[in-house]
């Protein structure tokens, strides 16, 4: 009830009355969307606006400052094992050695046929800026606390634009509100803990967008291109704005994430480019990586339908991998074309759109491991308030998305995915059902990303015709030309 009072209410001046006032700003307002739903008067406010909204914001603050405490605080046993590897990374760039000669001694894994990702397996680019604060000599506690509050300004960045884009506010409340929902999974909370860069990636990407929407090209093609320069996955975004018929910006954006993956090799020495070039071309993220911990169709294809040594397959047909795999990934791309139109819209429902593409890239991708479903959190949590917002209770879509949302945020239950952690789910072990349960079990974060995709298509389509039902003038166009 606090956050309906004092951030997230519609009876909010900015939302009085009008779905349109939400999508198109004030200035689409009609007159009579500034008067009060309710002739009764207004309760007397405890604290003046400003102050109100400052201080559920301090609230929502704290328990993002709680979760982060929880996952990577004094006590949590947080293995920092990715940030480890980023700062071992910068400190060989410091010292002039490449940062992949550890790369260069693996050898090939028998069961995948390529090389596995162990250590820093990035461009360049990031273990390049870390070894800023570790020339002038900073220690490792010091640059992870700078790799913190750099994580956390992110969160509360993303935060921010998706208040922005989606409700048209720039409440504090709002924006904290966003944030905490997008680190509330538990994914994204075991992130957390290994010191990953995904939240960081996830929340440039959505910010990325938001600039887009926003009509400054120029810095969101620099921030995607900063992001596609460390997640190269994330380049898909890029086709997003070509679809909106902004080629520019998407050539804009393609230009910096080139230069920004190249030009730090320079520094580095043409060494490091040739070995990472090796490990790249290897690298079983491209090859039958059938592991648990790969969350991708294709996995749950390999999984299903080939030997495994972790694995028992429902059926030995390889031939039915690839025919399927392209099958579902087209089909993936039509749902995400069907919620898309080519035209500009209203600035609420680009962003939609845009976060939308977050669980495509993950479908579409060869290797999603169990941290990258990170980059779902903003949009299971972003898709589930518009379907809130909506009041889109009688379509089984919104329920999807809420239960998704849900199920994401129960503690370790990214762990699913392993066949016996956590708890043995009835019928497993059968001897006639048990490979099927197995099968659907071990691909729990996979079905997040498949709700996100069909439930968030069907409740973008349903949210737009409730927006055309809100008045007879045509969509107000909030995107760049």
């Amino acid at each position: 009830m606090i956050l309906f009072r004092y951030g997230l209410s519609k009876s909010k001046p900015e939302w009085a009355g009008s779905m349109r006032q939400t999508f198109d700003g004030p200035q689409a307002a009609s007159p009579a969307s500034s008067v009060p739903e309710s002739p009764s008067p207004a309760p007397a406010p405890y604290l003046p606006a400003g102050w109100r909204d400052v201080f559920v914001a301090l609230l929502l603050g704290a328990g993002i400052l709680l979760i982060w405490l929880h996952a990577a605080g004094p006590g949590a046993k947080a293995g920092y094992d990715f940030f480890s590897a980023y700062y071992a990374a910068a400190r060989e760039v410091v010292g002039g050695v490449s940062p992949y000669q550890q790369l260069a001694k693996l050898s090939i894994d028998p069961a995948s046929g390529g090389l596995p990702g162990t250590g820093y397996v990035y461009p360049p680019l990031l273990a390049v800026l870390l070894s800023l604060p570790v020339r002038v000599g900073w220690s490792a506690k010091i640059c992870w606390l700078l790799w913190t509050l750099v994580n956390a300004l992110a969160l509360v960045w993303m935060g921010y634009e998706l208040n922005y884009n989606l409700r048209n506010s720039r409440s504090w409340t709002g924006a904290m509100a966003f944030a905490l929902a997008a680190v509330a999974p538990a994914v994204v909370v075991y992130d957390l803990g290994l010191g990953q860069a995904d939240l960081l990636m996830a929340s440039l990407a959505v910010v990325a967008c938001a600039l887009w929407l926003r009509g400054r090209s120029g810095a969101a093609s620099l921030v995607l291109g900063a992001t596609i320069a460390i997640k190269p996955t994330l380049a898909l975004l890029l086709l997003v704005w070509l679809w909106k018929g902004d080629w520019r910006t998407a050539l804009r954006g393609l230009l910096a994430a080139i230069a920004l993956i190249f030009l730090p090799f320079i520094l580095i020495g043409g060494a490091a480019l040739q070995e990472y070039l090796v490990f790249f071309l290897h690298w079983n993220a491209f090859g039958a990586n059938a592991d648990f911990i790969n969350q991708t169709p294709y996995a749950l294809l390999l999984r299903t339908f080939t030997e495994s040594p972790t694995t028992h397959p429902l059926m030995v047909a390889p031939y039915l991998v690839w025919p399927l795999r392209v099958a579902m990934m087209m089909g993936a791309v039509l749902l995400w074309l069907v919620a898309t139109p080519h035209r500009e819209e209203a600035r609420a429902l680009q962003m939609c759109t845009c976060l939308l593409a977050l669980p495509l890239i993950l479908l579409l991708s060869p290797l999603a491991e169990d941290i990258h479903f990170t980059l779902l959190s903003p949009a299971l949590a972003s898709l589930s308030w518009m379907a809130w917002a909506y009041r889109l209770q009688s379509r089984p879509a919104a329920w999807a998305m809420w239960a998704a949302f849900f199920i994401s945020c129960l503690p370790r239950m990214q762990e699913l995915i392993y066949p016996t952690h956590l708890l043995i789910i009835p019928g497993q072990d059968d001897p006639h059902l048990g490979t099927l349960i197995t099968l659907i079990r071990t691909s729990a974060l996979l079905w997040l990303a498949v709700i996100g995709l069909v439930a968030g298509q069907a409740i973008i389509r349903a949210a737009r015709s409730e927006y055309r039902l809100a008045g007879s003038r045509p969509l107000l166009s909030t995107a760049p030309g």
